[in-house]
């Protein structure tokens, strides 16, 4: 069956929202600036989530352990460039005059390393299931290093977590993450 019900959704939900909060803290701590990431807003898409890479950077988290597949992070690229600024020692202002090249790109990839190895020790608790990650990739205008996950794109259910993100005064957006369909009935059922 390739439905997600609303009680599947609502336990992604409130499971991405322990773990994204706890690679808050983490975020904060690597950027050095005070950083919050607000409840989420949880819903399904029925059809093929619009992933391009020419506004967004796209993150491919792969697990290695305890669950199989892959989610994807979606950040804008202002976002982006603001935290690779701060990743390689500047404040993080004046992001305009940047470019996505491969040193900020390399930073914005350790950034979200860090987050979403915090984000995989939350889940191993939450699930009871040791769980791992590979290393974060990134897609993002003019430079693809991955191939968008066929079930993230083939018109399957979906569940879109939209998060709130603030970092001091430089950030306030959206941070999205999309889990497919297999992910979700794997954390779905090792919380019944």
């Amino acid at each position: 069956m390739n439905k997600i019900t609303t009680e599947q959704a609502d336990i992604v939900g409130e499971v991405a929202n322990i773990c994204i909060g706890n690679a808050a803290t983490s975020l904060s701590l690597i950027l050095n600036r005070p950083t919050n990431i607000t409840t989420p807003r949880v819903e399904v898409l029925a059809e093929e989530a619009s992933l391009s890479s020419d506004n967004h950077v796209l993150v491919k988290v792969p697990y290695t352990k305890g669950l199989d597949g892959t989610n994807l992070l979606v950040l804008n690229v202002h976002d982006a460039l603001v935290i690779a600024s701060l990743m390689m020692g500047g404040d993080g202002t004046g992001v305009e005059s940047m470019t996505l090249d491969d040193f900020s790109l390399s930073a914005v990839s350790e950034a979200m390393n860090q987050m979403c190895g915090t984000i995989a020790t939350s889940m191993s608790e939450l699930l009871h299931v040791p769980t791992d990650i590979g290393y974060p990739l990134i897609n993002c205008k003019g430079k693809k290093t991955f191939e968008i996950p066929e079930e993230l794109c083939n018109g399957t259910d979906i569940v879109k977590v939209t998060f709130r993100l603030t970092v001091g005064e430089l950030i306030d957006s959206d941070l999205l993450q999309l889990y497919p369909i297999s992910i979700v009935k794997q954390i779905t059922k090792q919380e019944e």
